[in-house]
């Protein structure tokens, strides 16, 4: 029975450092230091997070991750940092907890733990991404706050009801197994999004804009030939891997050209799809792959109202006014935005200072 209230305990602190690594870490220190828990025998391990050196650390990373939490975008990007820095973390503290039991055990239940904190930071993570798409940024900081209200909550749950944070953690696993699959497209996104931005950082891979458009772009009116047009001028070979792809769905007859971007939510069924923009002859076209089949969403140039760039802090958005609704795409941050005419570039800035 001890051994079972030990898993739970761990497996609910497993879960907590995906959500808030250094808060869980810190405020773990903190219980031991202050006799408020106390580790058994074979868990002995956990009493490094009482030293002072190791208090000071976590609260200093505590305090930095719960200023970067509370700003949208950051958050998504401090999410991707930590991907597998929190799920590492949680494995090490179950490391510290289990000293005692069987290797094989052991080690079978270090790999949970740490999947565990996987599941809950990209339950965190897909969230975060979703409400960052909100125009306010109090849904973003409620949340924000809720999870840092829920650290010291589920703490205690883990430490003196253990039985009870194992079901939890049993009936969060059955609703994310439930939801993998959306879950999966968002981190992988973010993944992606956090790629394409150290890309750009380092000079790596990106996009120049070309000199000439490589596709005459009539029939449009001026409000929706500005971002067009940088995005066509943008524009650069695919992959070989996924040109083909690109080449089958949309029929082409030449190597295909095109900017690497995401479908928001506003592309009904494919939000977070990762794909490929195309300028045709008659209109974009995005291009990906969900559940193992090519799917292409298509805006004819006929449709086309308006277009436009919104610069972001982990991805960039391109979006086009239809009379059927607004159509709007993800554009990593490896694809440069010096395609967009100066005009369009400087009413977007303006935009962002108002």
């Amino acid at each position: 029975m001890e051994q079972l209230a030990l898993i739970g305990s761990t497996l609910g602190l497993g879960f907590l450092a995906g959500i808030r690594l250094y808060a869980t870490v810190f405020l773990l220190g903190l219980a031991i230091r202050l006799g408020w828990f106390h580790p058994g025998a074979g868990s002995a391990e956990l009493m490094v997070l009482a030293h002072p050196a190791v208090l000071i650390a976590s609260g200093l990373a505590c305090l930095v991750e719960f200023a970067a939490d509370k700003i949208p975008w950051l958050d998504s990007l401090w999410d991707s940092f930590h991907t597998f820095i929190r799920p590492i973390g949680a494995a090490v503290l179950a490391a510290a907890a289990f000293g005692h039991f069987d290797p094989v055990v052991k080690a079978v239940l270090i790999v949970i733990c740490g999947g565990i904190a996987l599941a809950s930071n990209s339950s965190k993570a897909a969230t975060r991404l979703a409400v960052n798409h909100s125009p306010e940024p109090f849904s973003n900081i409620g949340l924000s706050l809720f999870e840092d209200a829920l650290i010291p909550a589920g703490m205690w749950v883990s430490l003196k009801h253990p039985e009870v944070a194992l079901g939890l953690v049993a009936v969060f696993l059955f609703l994310f197994l439930w939801l993998a699959p959306k879950i999966f497209r968002a981190v992988r996104l973010q993944l992606a999004a956090l790629g394409a931005l150290l890309g750009s950082w380092f000079g790596s891979d990106v996009a120049d804009a070309h000199d000439e458009t490589p596709l005459a772009l009539s029939g449009l009116g001026a409000g929706a030939h500005d971002a067009l047009h940088g995005l066509a001028r943008s524009a650069r070979p695919i992959p070989e891997k996924h040109a083909r792809r690109v080449e089958k769905a949309l029929k082409l007859e030449a190597p295909p050209q095109g900017v690497r971007a995401a479908a928001t939510k506003k592309i009904r069924g494919l939000g977070n799809s990762v794909g490929y923009l195309v300028v045709t002859d008659d209109g974009l076209a995005f291009v990906t792959r969900r559940w193992f089949v090519n799917r292409v969403h298509r805006i004819p140039f006929a449709e086309m109202q308006a277009s436009r760039w919104k610069t972001g802090l982990l991805l960039n958005r391109f979006g086009v006014e239809t009379a059927a609704g607004d159509r709007e795409f993800y554009v990593f941050k490896d694809v440069s935005l010096e395609g967009a005419p100066a005009a369009a570039r400087a009413q977007e800035t303006a935009k962002l200072q108002a």
